[in-house]
């Protein structure tokens, strides 16, 4: 647990390094964080990611300028609540490492899909019809670059990168450290 909680920690304090610099856009695990950290955190702490990215979100939501809490945070943080305590409770099965990868990109699309439809619903400069609809989905706003579908991607590129880390370290280095211990007695 220590270990997972460390990751959770670095990839949170990362988040909040990262939005200061435009290259690194929308680079951070989220979903992985959420999703996988609560799966490898259990059904006890599977909040704990949760309180965590929530408190990120609301440090770039003063950082940027935006002040207090808005829907885009509730929203986010609903979403995050949801996918932190189906993980928390999916921990409970066997083959982890799998579960926590898949079900990290599913809630990684899932989310993007959401995000996007409530910017869609909320923003004005989207068309309200289906075109519209699908414009927030993959090019988003032609006023911001980079388009829409290059935040997807990347997302889904950290959340496997973190989920390599996390099998690596939840993983590996528990069973590497017990088999040392035997050895050595």
């Amino acid at each position: 647990m220590p270990l997972v909680l460390l990751l959770v920690v670095i990839t949170v304090s990362y988040r909040v390094i990262a939005s200061n610099f435009d290259f690194l856009g929308n680079t951070a695990p989220l979903m992985a964080i959420a999703f996988g950290g609560a799966l490898l955190l259990g059904a006890r702490f599977w909040w704990l990611p949760v309180v965590l990215l929530v408190t990120s979100d609301l440090i770039l939501g003063l950082v940027n300028g935006a002040g207090g809490v808005g829907g885009y945070t509730l929203m986010s943080a609903l979403f995050y609540l949801s996918v932190a305590w189906i993980g928390g409770r999916a921990g409970n099965r066997g083959r982890i490492w799998p579960m926590m990868w898949c079900g990290t990109l599913l809630c990684g699309v899932l989310f993007y899909v959401v995000a996007n439809t409530y910017s869609f619903l909320a923003w004005p400069g989207y068309e309200k019809s289906l075109a519209g609809w699908w414009q927030s989905q993959t090019i988003g706003n032609p006023n911001f670059a980079p388009p829409a579908w290059v935040f997807l991607r990347n997302a889904l590129v950290a959340d496997s990168i973190w989920c390599a880390l996390a099998g690596v370290l939840f993983f590996w280095c528990p069973k590497k450290v017990a088999s040392e211990s035997t050895a050595i007695r």
